[in-house]
Parts: structure tokens; sequence; C-alpha cells
């Protein structure tokens, strides 16, 4: 019981860290925002069998690690939409899932999962 408190006190804690935060270098900080939105916004055709890693700033899932390669799988025309995530306060909330990649995981095996296309770029050897 006692653990459980702590837990709630310390999520708590943070959350008020981060609702009160201060931005150090407010034109730096606006310089990043219009920056990863041009990032974002830069669209790829990609192909089945292309191989693709996250766009700098842009990853917002555990797997692919950071420039790990991934192998699209399925480009989707009609985009999934992450129904398990119905808080909007998450990153992904109405996320369009319009990617199929394919990954080797920790274990050697291969895995596939769906992803926001517009957060990839092509891989380059």
């Amino acid at each position: 019981m006692a653990e459980k408190k702590l837990e709630s006190e310390l999520a708590e804690m943070l959350k008020e860290r981060f609702r009160n935060r201060q931005i150090e270098n407010l034109p730096d900080h606006i310089n990043k925002l219009r920056s990863a939105r041009l990032v974002f916004d830069k669209n790829y055709d990609f192909k089945l069998g292309d191989l693709v890693v996250w766009k700098n700033g842009l990853k917002n899932k555990i797997r692919p690690s950071l420039n790990e390669p991934a192998i699209v799988m399925q480009i989707l025309d009609t985009p999934l939409s992450n129904q398990d995530k119905q808080d909007s306060g998450t990153p992904y909330f109405n996320e369009p899932l319009d990617l199929v990649l394919g990954l080797i995981n920790e274990n050697g095996d291969f895995v596939i999962f769906h992803y926001d296309k517009r957060r990839f770029e092509p891989y380059q050897e």
C-alpha cells in the first residue's frame, strides 16, 4: 500500500514539474519547433522492400532503435487509427498508422509493426 502511494506521489511530482517547466531559450525553442515541422512534413514515396529509419527528432516509439534500419512490408492506402490510445494527451492519439515495417527483435525473430510514415526517411547506406 505504501509503495503505491509513493508511486502516485512521484508521478504527480513529475506531472507538476512538466506542467510548470520554463523554456530557457525561447528563440532556440521556436527555431526547433519550426525545423521539426519541416522535417515532419517532408514526404517520401516508399516502396515495398525499402529500408527506412526514423527522421531526426521524430522517434516516438521504442522500436526500431534510432538509426536501426527497418524494411517496408506494406503501405496502407487507408491508415489504421491507433484506437487503443484514446487519451488526447498521448503522442499516439489518432496517429495514422499507414506504414508496416519489419524488424529483427532482440531474440532474432522477424516482427512486424505499424507506424506513421511521416516519421521515417530512407536509410542511407
